[in-house]
């Protein structure tokens, strides 16, 4: 009895169907408590929530009423391919478990509120909420929740978290936030991303249309009483790959060179214009790289990238890494392309800024071969 009063309380106080209280989280976190999680790192928090923002899966018609709901449920998902993980009220399933339920038919897509889960079972649908995605990004050993003042209800974010004070969402100053942080609320919770060059934040969250990368405002985050909060157990790198100071080198000896990165990770923003076409705007994150060539030869630069996910990362190969500061501009550009760049170069230090056009990042794969 005292679970069931616990979660009408809570839910007729907090719910929203933004995300809500999350049921399964109070019923499966009673009991004694485990280690909160390993430390994580700021890049493994936005890169694990973008691996469910970036989920490809397809929607049945079985999926739009679950298998074993018994005729209670319906999505609102229209049948088809979709990209981001579906949306489960209280919910926190893996990728690799959702990938197999949704083959075997189950359900996703729930609203919020306690009447939700009258109608048919919780475990005939999967997917993520908004705690469980925070959860995940945080690598949590379990589900933590909103922080409801009700002392009985288990895992809080409040208890692992602390508020970062210096942030101040109605004057949209960011303060001190980091990429890997979050905003919470009496409904929601979201993962913060970057703040983009016009002063908007980028965000990864779960709410009803399932996960998502996107923009919002301070504005929006002011009026709605967010708070910003920080993990207690999230590592800094110092001096991370790919910026100005530490470029990723690709060696001649090493062609052909591939590597996988991921321009959302918010590596560096230091060039949003280049001088050889000051006239188009890249500014959002890139990726820059130290090319050593040894001997005279041609230098192939493909990049490949999913558009149709609202990705674009453009190639930039550079002559040095000079940038004039106050306009970011990089004045020293040899080349710039989309996805492909062939030229002849004589030995010597080149560079290779992978930058994201008008915040447009996302994962990428970067080939480079020389002849």
């Amino acid at each position: 009895m005292r679970i069931h009063v616990i979660f009408f309380l809570s839910t007729l106080l907090f719910f929203s169907p933004a995300c809500g209280n999350d049921r399964d989280t109070i019923l499966e976190n009673e009991g004694p408590d485990d280690a909160v999680g390993p430390p994580v790192t700021r890049s493994e928090a936005i890169l694990t929530a973008d691996e469910y923002a970036r989920l490809h899966w397809t929607m049945s018609a079985t999926n739009q009423t679950g298998i074993s709901c018994g005729g209670g449920f319906f999505s609102d998902y229209a049948t088809g391919n979709r990209v981001g993980m579906g949306y489960k009220w209280g919910g926190w399933t893996d990728i690799e478990e959702f990938m197999q339920k949704i083959e075997e038919g189950y359900g996703t897509g729930t609203g919020g509120g306690a009447g939700t889960y009258e109608n048919y079972s919780i475990d005939c649908v999967v997917g993520v909420s908004c705690t469980g995605l925070v959860s995940r990004a945080w690598h949590l050993n379990q589900k933590y929740t909103l922080c409801y003042p009700d002392p009985d209800i288990p895992r809080k974010f409040c208890e692992i978290a602390r508020e970062i004070d210096d942030v101040d969402f109605g004057n949209h100053y960011a303060g001190d936030l980091k990429k890997g942080d979050a905003f919470i609320n009496d409904y929601h919770t979201i993962l913060f991303v970057y703040e983009t060059r016009a002063g908007n934040p980028y965000i990864i969250d779960s709410s009803i249309e399932g996960v998502r990368f996107r923009q919002i405002t301070w504005g929006y985050l002011a009026t709605e009483g967010y708070k910003a909060i920080r993990y207690d157990n999230i590592t800094d790198v110092t001096n991370p790959p790919g910026t100005i100071d530490n470029p990723i080198i690709i060696d001649s000896d090493e062609f052909p060179f591939v590597h996988g990165g991921n321009t959302r990770d918010v590596v560096s923003m230091a060039f949003d214009r280049y001088a050889i076409d000051p006239g188009s705007i890249q500014v959002g994150p890139e990726i820059i790289f130290e090319l050593q060539i040894k001997t005279a030869g041609t230098i192939t630069i493909l990049v490949s990238d999913i558009k149709y996910e609202g990705i674009n990362n453009d190639i930039h190969l550079l002559g040095s890494l000079d940038v004039i500061n106050d306009v970011f501009v990089a004045t020293n550009c040899i080349e710039k392309a989309d996805n492909k760049i062939t030229r002849e170069l004589d030995a010597g230090t080149y560079y290779i800024a992978i930058d994201s056009s008008n915040d447009l990042p996302g994962e990428f794969t970067l080939f480079v071969d020389f002849e």
